[in-house]
């Protein structure tokens, strides 16, 4: 998934936790193989391009959820934004320093109606003409959920990938799992015994394109990278989609897109002057959820 994972697994039963393990790296492979966009054997790989397949079980999944994502974000969460980050130079690896300059000038993308994509019954998923996704977000945080499956019925576990965590039980101490919100430095933690929480940032995965900065979040109104207020965002949610996808609307809207979530969201935003600023009901810096 192009970032760092780290597993863990509580139990008594060392010989099964090691076998639960085993399983859960299996299964965030599987999810690679169908939904990453920098393998060419993988399906949404194939999919992007030759524009359509008869779709496994992940990919339908995680086109599923990215057509509700699109809607309920007012299409501010785009799948269809590789060329903005193509010719903004983000072709493969990430980029380092400075690309040079803009490959092309960016475009707004309009609407799409993405779930008339999918051919209920058949499995087939088609695409329009030209059209590629990028369905980052969305499956790192289905394969999150898939993986901790795995884990389940231990002690504890702990499934964390990119900093998008799922946390159940307790910890290595018998005590509830602890998530330190980091904006750069820590401001907070969030901690109980059922947590899925997930961070939004434009500082990590950002270079310079023409001496501005550029990063991988895309504003689909302008098909450049978003420009709001929000320079991090961390949200727990009752699942690790939403919170995911939470945290990059926020990023991406600002704040004004709290009003879009769920009651039982826990915000905690930093703006680019530094400020951290709670919300949710949220009073204090230190979370229980």
């Amino acid at each position: 998934m192009g970032t760092v994972v780290k597993l863990s697994v509580v139990t008594d039963d060392a010989r099964a936790g090691d076998e639960a393990l085993r399983r859960a790296v299996e299964d965030l492979e599987v999810t690679e193989q169908a939904l990453s966009r920098f393998r060419r054997d993988s399906e949404l790989g194939k999919l992007n391009r030759e524009g359509t397949v008869l779709a496994g079980e992940r990919l339908l999944t995680a086109i599923s959820e990215t057509a509700r994502a699109y809607e309920w974000s007012g299409g501010l969460l785009d799948p269809r934004v590789i060329d903005s980050l193509e010719s903004y130079g983000y072709r493969g690896a990430l980029p380092k320093g400075n690309v040079g300059q803009l490959a092309a000038a960016p475009k707004p993308l309009g609407p799409a109606e993405i779930h008339a994509w999918i051919k209920e019954g058949s499995g087939r998923i088609t695409l329009p003409l030209g059209t590629r996704l990028d369905l980052a977000g969305v499956g790192k945080a289905l394969g999150i959920g898939w993986a901790a499956r795995h884990l389940i019925g231990h002690a504890g576990l702990l499934v964390d990938v990119g900093g998008d965590v799922i946390a159940l039980g307790h910890d290595e101490r018998g005590e509830p799992w602890r998530i330190l919100v980091n904006h750069d430095q820590v401001v907070g933690e969030f901690s109980g015994s059922r947590l899925a929480v997930a961070t939004s940032t434009t500082t990590l995965r950002s270079w310079t394109v023409a001496g501005r900065e550029a990063h991988h979040l895309i504003d689909p109104r302008t098909g450049a990278p978003s420009e709001s207020e929000t320079l991090f965002a961390t949200v727990a949610a009752s699942t690790i989609l939403e919170a995911d996808l939470a945290a990059k609307l926020l990023v991406i809207e600002g704040e004004s897109a709290t009003g879009r979530l769920d009651a039982g969201c826990r915000v905690v935003v930093t703006d680019r002057q530094g400020r951290t600023r709670l919300a949710g009901g949220i009073e204090e810096v230190k979370l229980e959820v």
